[in-house]
């Protein structure tokens, strides 16, 4: 049974949310009380882990991270559509059925009717044969005209379920998309990853994960504000897009973070492509819009790692990202990969 479904349990959960907004001084929004009842409810241990985490790294006023959060655990307010959506497909669902339900009973009547004249006609009786052959074509036009219309109203009906389609289909793609940045999101970051995963696993070659956080972002935001923080997540995903390609899928992971999903790539293209959008990000300068000052440039420090296949894909993400913290502490704004911290072990090793 799920809290939703008691009472008493909800009215707890309620108040307990409450309480974290008062404890954490959190603005009491409809995304920051969805996302703080989960916290409460604590059914799903990454969300707790991951709203742990804005805790400790000050976070909970970052508008952009906590929406994030809330589209990667609640989805990203395309339901309401997809509902819509859904009532409609049913709605013409039925409709065609009592069309065909219809058009089932026209022809039975019809058939009951041939089956009439057949026995009339089988008697031989000359007299008759012009009333029941008048009363066939009467019958058979009548048909044709209600064939006609079922004709019509299958096209129309036809013409509108392929414009939901579309509309459906729409509203799939919107909900892969980061609002924000328009790259693809967490959600859509998991399923391309797990496809990867499967055509390792039929296919063979190599698989690459790359992962990229601004430098210094925080600073960066609690200095000029969130809306040119925005302006610096929506920049240097425009250098994740212009340098990623074919299958290559380039997402936001969360916050400052990016991923790249690199299919059928070996680690020294991996580390190529990742060295293309660190230099991108290094050579762009930011302007406030608001007074065209120039806020300077932002950098980036990436890790990249290779898919070992047969483990579970979340252990290839943990080394990318242990390798893009070894970047940040070798100093930021640069490319770590396994091969580079291997490399650095054994020289200080010797």
């Amino acid at each position: 049974m799920h809290y939703w479904e008691m009472p008493e349990h909800a009215r707890v959960l309620g108040n307990r949310t409450i309480e974290l907004f008062r404890q954490y001084d959190i603005v009491p929004t409809p995304t920051n009380y969805e996302l703080w009842f989960g916290y409460a409810a604590a059914q799903n241990a990454e969300l707790v882990r991951e709203l742990d985490k804005a805790v400790a790294e000050k976070k909970l006023t970052d508008v952009s991270y906590m929406q994030d959060l809330h589209g990667r655990f609640f989805g990203s307010g395309q339901g309401s559509a997809m509902d819509e959506m859904g009532a409609s497909l049913q709605a013409e669902v039925q409709k065609f059925a009592k069309v065909l339900e219809g058009a089932g009973q026209d022809t039975a009547t019809y058939g009951k009717t041939l089956n009439v004249a057949a026995s009339q006609l089988g008697r031989g009786d000359v007299n008759q044969f012009k009333v029941v052959i008048e009363g066939l074509v009467a019958a058979t036009r009548a048909m044709e005209v209600k064939h006609k219309d079922l004709e019509t109203e299958l096209k129309t009906s036809s013409k509108e379920m392929s414009v939901l389609r579309g509309r459906m289909e729409s509203v799939r793609k919107e909900s892969l998309l980061d609002s924000l940045t328009g790259l693809a999101n967490r959600r859509c970051f998991d399923e391309r990853v797990n496809e990867a995963v499967r055509e390792v696993g039929a296919e063979g070659g190599d698989l690459c994960i790359l992962i990229g956080d601004v430098d210094h972002f925080k600073k960066f935001n609690d200095t000029w504000g969130h809306a040119t923080g925005d302006q610096v997540l929506r920049l240097v995903a425009q250098c994740f897009k212009g340098n990623t390609k074919g299958r290559d899928t380039a997402a936001r992971y969360g916050g400052e973070e990016f991923v790249v999903v690199l299919p059928q790539t070996s680690i020294d293209n991996a580390i190529t492509v990742a060295e293309q959008i660190r230099h991108a990000v290094e050579t762009k300068k930011i302007v406030k819009r608001s007074t065209g000052e120039t806020l300077g440039s932002i950098t980036l420090s990436l890790g990249v790692a290779r898919y070992a296949p047969g483990e579970p894909i979340a252990d290839t993400i943990n080394r990318a990202d242990a390798c893009l913290y070894a970047a940040k502490r070798a100093g930021r704004n640069r490319v770590m990969s396994e091969w580079t911290i291997d490399a650095t072990e054994q020289k200080s090793a010797s």
